[in-house]
């Protein structure tokens, strides 16, 4: 895949159309395209996953020419959007920039990696970019915006395999102290939930996630804490190999 060949670009993100991050992302993709197109969700979505819309109908509207607010999850915006609002499919597909990192086991429920999975599912290529958030509120998304760019070029200069998407973390770091790129494995770091009490009876509330404070070696959470922006391959195919081929057939 190369930049000649990005023609259209097409841009979701789970944190709404009115983020932050997405608008930091239209201008990075207009670096690689005149072509681009926006379709996000109409609130934050944040923690949607793949999910989809079933048994109602999606209202999407038009704000303003190639930019769309989709009443549904961002796996919603990429089906209907390639479907229904885009007259020929993108060659690119960017979702965020994240407000938090998508990393570990968060990429189970995450939104962001989500769209890019479904536009992965439709043959497209696909980027899922989120910026990292610490203690320094003054970091924000500079690294991000600053590195956003190249980072996008590089994955453009890779042979990503059909059904696998790329998934970039920025770290909350001075971009003056950012190393560079590295690739990482996916983390494990899920210890538990804090569940909170809701306003009435027998209503609660997801709280922070208990996360283990110890980093795998080599993982993304590692990287991100050393100063790296993370690099993480992820396919579709979630099949257990391994196990796979311990299990015999059993005939009745």
């Amino acid at each position: 895949m190369g930049t000649k060949t990005i023609k259209r670009i097409l841009i979701s993100n789970d944190d709404g159309i009115d983020a932050v991050g997405i608008d930091i992302l239209r201008k990075v993709a207009k670096k690689f395209s005149d072509d681009i197109w926006t379709i996000a969700p109409s609130e934050n979505r944040s923690g949607a996953s793949r999910s989809l819309t079933l048994r109602k109908d999606v209202f999407i509207e038009k704000l303003e020419d190639k930019l769309f607010r989709c009443h549904g999850t961002p796996s919603d915006c990429i089906i209907f959007g390639m479907s229904q609002i885009l007259d020929f499919p993108p060659d690119l597909v960017l979702t965020g920039i994240n407000y938090g990192m998508n990393v570990a086991d968060d990429i189970l429920y995450s939104g962001t990696v989500a769209g890019a999975m479904e536009a992965a599912l439709l043959g497209v290529p696909a980027i899922a970019l989120s910026q990292r958030h610490g203690p320094d509120k003054t970091i924000g998304y500079k690294p991000s915006q600053l590195f956003c760019e190249k980072v996008v070029r590089h994955i453009l200069s890779l042979e990503i395999p059909p059904r696998v998407i790329a998934n970039v973390n920025f770290p909350a770091f001075d971009p003056k102290l950012i190393k560079g790129i590295k690739p990482a494995q996916l983390d494990k770091h899920k210890i538990g939930d804090v569940v909170v009490a809701g306003e009435e009876l027998n209503h609660y509330r997801l709280g922070p996630l208990k996360s283990n404070p110890e980093t795998g070696s080599n993982s993304d959470r590692a990287v991100l804490n050393n100063g790296w922006i993370s690099l993480t391959p992820l396919k579709i195919d979630v099949t257990a190999r391994t196990t796979l081929k311990n299990l015999s057939t059993i005939s009745f």
